[in-house]
């Protein structure tokens, strides 16, 4: 035998004798723990819904809930004996205001109406008229406000300044065209033209700071019954009468701002300011 295939034979018996431990090292080694897995919340059900799918599904909406008619009489019963004529400029009357405000920013921040309905799993699926509630009640401080601020005329902004002044100066045809020149698009300059227009004629307008004073005084009971209604705890048996309870809070308001005079006002005024999309100092 030659030398090399003696060494080849020795080192091939060596390899031979570490097999077995090497397999008995291995197969006493832990088998490595995968963690568990976790539950992870899969949709069940398709992203596309059909047309057949999505008025099912309308066949199976609530009820429409009933407006509590003895609770509107009561959240709307007359105020007079509350006015007291006191509001007598802008500061009084923000002043009659703040309380009403505070408590509607505090009933906020504390979850407002839409928490109080997420809250209850008895009435979650009518979340959506919470989120309505506090909309309407905001709309509701916020017009006060305004009517407080412009009762005796309306501020001059940015817009109403430079269109009225320009109009004054060149006449509102011509202005109009010189916007058009700018590459200012017709609708907008439309609504500039008329929010100057409006602002003219009633930058020193006078409404009736007792006619105010009356319509604070009928929000009073309605911010109270909303901070009054988040407060309350919903069960099975109570579901029905809160669900009415908050309808007709809503359908109140609605009519507040939408049959009074002077909420239609500031609520369009509001609504209608333009965006200054325009150059200032042009």
């Amino acid at each position: 035998m030659s030398k090399d295939a003696f060494v080849m034979g020795a080192l091939l018996i060596v390899v031979m004798a570490a097999l077995p431990a090497c397999a008995e090292e291995v197969s006493e080694e832990p088998a490595v723990q995968l963690p568990p897995r976790e539950h992870t919340w899969v949709r069940k059900e398709t992203v596309k819904k059909t047309k057949d799918v999505f008025f099912a599904k309308q066949d199976t909406a609530p009820q429409q809930i009933p407006v509590n008619e003895e609770l509107a009489k009561k959240l709307t019963a007359t105020q007079s004996s509350k006015v007291k004529g006191s509001v007598k400029d802008t500061a009084s009357c923000l002043a009659l205001l703040l309380p009403l405000d505070i408590k509607r920013t505090a009933v906020q921040k504390a979850g407002g109406m839409w928490g109080a309905f997420e809250r209850s799993p008895e009435i979650r699926d009518y979340s959506e008229n919470g989120m309505q509630i506090d909309s309407r009640v905001n709309k509701l401080i916020f017009a006060l406000g305004h009517l407080c601020k412009t009762a005796k005329g309306l501020p001059q902004d940015n817009i109403s300044r430079i269109i009225s002044q320009k109009v004054s100066e060149k006449g509102k045809e011509a202005v109009a065209r010189e916007f058009m020149d700018l590459g200012d698009a017709k609708e907008d300059i439309e609504i500039w033209l008329e929010y100057a227009e409006y602002w003219q004629k009633n930058q020193k307008r006078d409404l009736d700071y007792k006619s105010i004073e009356g319509l604070i005084a009928q929000s009073a009971p309605l911010i109270d019954f909303y901070e009054e209604l988040t407060k309350r705890r919903v069960d099975a048996i109570s579901k029905q009468g809160f669900l009415s309870d908050a309808v007709t809070l809503l359908e109140t308001v609605k009519k507040l701002s939408s049959t009074n005079e002077y909420m239609v006002l500031a609520l369009n005024e509001e609504k209608n300011v333009p965006y200054e999309n325009f150059d200032p100092d042009m």
